[in-house]
């Protein structure tokens, strides 16, 4: 019992993978898994909605046979996605706020004012580039 990807299409097997060739050309087989993020309830759930076959928390859809031997959890935390070696804080001129500039793992600066937000655009990440901080 178990998925596999052949030439792009995701079959289901309650045995072995038998493939006879249809006509010239290759044949790519391997075991279809999904990856889905860690969460704290281990590989989730499976719930059919409007007759597609869902995992849950992650939404994702699966194949109507996906079984929990066919989810693959990532091992990275949500944490570790970020690794941020600087932050810069800018006091708000409008009131007592900071605001924080972060450096994801990639580099990119992200900030947390509503300018960032909502425009990815604001003052503080200027700043940060312009005086390289």
């Amino acid at each position: 019992m178990a998925l596999w990807n052949v030439n792009g299409q995701i079959i289901y097997t309650e045995g072995a993978l038998s493939i006879t060739p249809t006509g010239p050309g290759s044949v790519f087989a391997r075991r279809h898994t999904y990856m889905v993020p860690r969460t704290n309830v281990g590989k989730g759930g499976f719930i059919m909605k409007d007759s597609k076959k869902f995992h849950v928390p992650s939404w994702i859809e699966v194949h109507p046979e996906t079984s929990f031997d066919d989810i693959m959890v990532e091992e990275k935390l949500f944490e570790e996605l970020f690794i941020e070696p600087k932050s810069w804080e800018f006091k708000s001129s409008t009131g007592d706020k900071t605001y924080t500039v972060k450096q994801k793992k990639d580099g990119a600066l992200y900030c947390d004012c509503w300018g960032y937000i909502g425009h990815k655009k604001c003052k503080h990440i200027t700043e940060v580039r312009e005086n390289k901080l």
